[in-house]
C-alpha cells in the first residue's frame, strides 16, 4: 500500500512538472526571462495606400529602422482601397498577437465621419504612436492672377461657383483643408494621379490644388507653381515657402494635415504594444529616419508622440473633424 501512494505521488508530481514546463514554454514564446517582450518573428505593418505615395514611403523608412530596432524582419503589406478602409479592415481581420500592425492617418476616420463608410474605423483601431505629421499646402499655376489668400478669396468672390481645387481624396484631409478655408465657395475635385493634378494645376485647368509639400517642391523652385497659403499654424521654414502665409495669420481655422501613425487592435499583448513603442521611438529617433524626414519636408511639425499623446490627438481629431463634417 505504501508503494502504491508513493508511487502515484512520484506520478503526480511527474505530471505537475510536465503541465508547469509546457506553460513555461508557452510564456516563453512571448516574454523574456525578465517578463519583458520578446520578438521571435516578423512583424508585418500593414498600409491602407498603394506603393510609392506619401504614406508607404513613411512606413517602408520607418520600417527598415524598426528593424535595427526589433531584431526581426518587418515588412510593409499594401491593402489599399476606398479611401484606406478596406486596409484597415483588413488589418482588423489578422490575430491580434502582437505582429500585425497598422500604418494609419485620419483619413479612413473621416470616411466614416463623412458618411462614405459604414465601417467604425475609429472604435476598431487604436493609437500607438504617431511617425511624422504632415501638413498640406494651396498651390497654383505661375500664371494665375492671385498671388496670396486674400487675392485668391476676392478672386472667388468676383467668380461664384467657378474656382475649383484638385485633391486626391474626396473624403481625405486635403478636401477638408477646402472646406475648412473656404466653406463652400471651392469646389473639391478628385484626382487619381499626382502627376495629373500637377499637370493640371501648371496648365491652368484647375485653379488650386491642395498637396503635400513635398509633392510639388520641384514645380515650386522651378517656378511652374506659386503657393497661396499653408494650412499650418506657423510659417513653414521651407526652400521658397518661409514668405507664404499661414492659416492662422489670415483667421483661418484649417490646419488639417496627414499624421501617419501606427495602430493596433484589441486584444494586442501589452507587452508587444509597450516594446514596440519603445523600439519605434528609437527608430523614428534615428540618423536614418530623421535626414529622410527632412528631406522630405517632413520636419515642419512634431513628428514623434508616444501612445498616450497620440491617443489624445487622434481622439481630438475625432471631435474636430465630426464638428466639421459628421452626418
Amino acid at each position: 500500500m505504501k508503494k502504491r501512494l508513493l508511487a502515484l505521488t512520484m506520478v503526480s508530481a511527474l505530471a505537475a512538472a510536465a503541465l508547469a514546463g509546457c506553460g513555461g514554454s508557452d510564456s516563453g514564446s512571448k516574454t523574456a526571462d525578465n517578463g519583458e517582450w520578446k520578438w521571435e518573428r516578423k512583424v508585418e505593418i500593414i498600409c491602407p495606400w498603394g506603393t510609392g505615395g506619401g504614406a508607404d514611403t513613411t512606413v517602408r523608412t520607418f520600417a527598415t529602422a524598426l528593424e535595427k530596432e526589433l531584431g526581426v524582419s518587418v515588412v510593409v503589406n499594401n491593402k489599399s482601397g476606398a479611401g484606406g478602409v478596406t486596409g484597415v479592415e483588413f488589418a482588423c481581420s489578422q490575430p491580434a498577437d502582437g505582429y500585425t500592425y497598422l500604418m494609419c492617418t485620419p483619413s479612413p476616420m473621416l470616411a466614416q465621419i463623412s458618411g462614405a463608410t459604414d465601417y467604425d474605423v475609429y472604435g476598431k483601431i487604436n493609437p500607438l504612436c504617431q511617425m511624422v505629421h504632415d501638413c498640406n499646402i494651396f498651390v497654383t499655376g505661375a500664371s494665375s492672377p492671385y498671388n496670396n489668400y486674400q487675392e485668391l478669396t476676392d478672386y472667388i468672390a468676383a467668380n461664384p461657383g467657378k474656382v475649383k481645387c484638385g485633391v486626391m481624396t474626396i473624403t481625405g484631409l486635403d478636401a477638408a483643408c477646402v472646406e475648412a478655408g473656404f466653406g463652400g465657395t471651392v469646389e473639391p475635385v478628385a484626382y487619381t494621379e499626382g502627376s495629373q493634378l500637377n499637370a493640371d494645376v501648371i496648365g491652368g485647368h484647375v485653379d488650386l490644388a491642395c498637396v503635400g509639400p513635398a509633392e510639388v517642391s520641384a514645380m515650386i523652385a522651378s517656378g511652374d507653381m506659386k503657393v497661396i497659403l499653408s494650412c499650418t499654424e506657423e510659417r513653414l521654414s521651407l526652400a521658397g515657402m518661409e514668405n507664404v502665409e499661414c492659416a492662422k495669420e489670415v483667421g483661418l481655422d484649417c490646419f488639417f494635415g496627414p499624421s501617419r501613425g501606427i495602430f493596433y487592435t484589441e486584444g494586442t499583448p501589452e507587452g508587444a504594444i509597450k516594446a514596440f513603442e519603445a523600439a519605434a521611438e528609437k527608430a523614428i529617433a534615428s540618423d536614418e529616419f530623421q535626414n529622410w524626414a527632412k528631406q522630405e519636408g517632413l520636419d515642419q511639425r512634431q513628428g514623434w508622440m508616444n501612445t498616450a499623446d497620440f491617443k489624445a490627438a487622434w481622439d481630438a481629431d475625432y471631435k474636430d473633424l465630426t464638428e466639421l463634417f459628421g452626418k
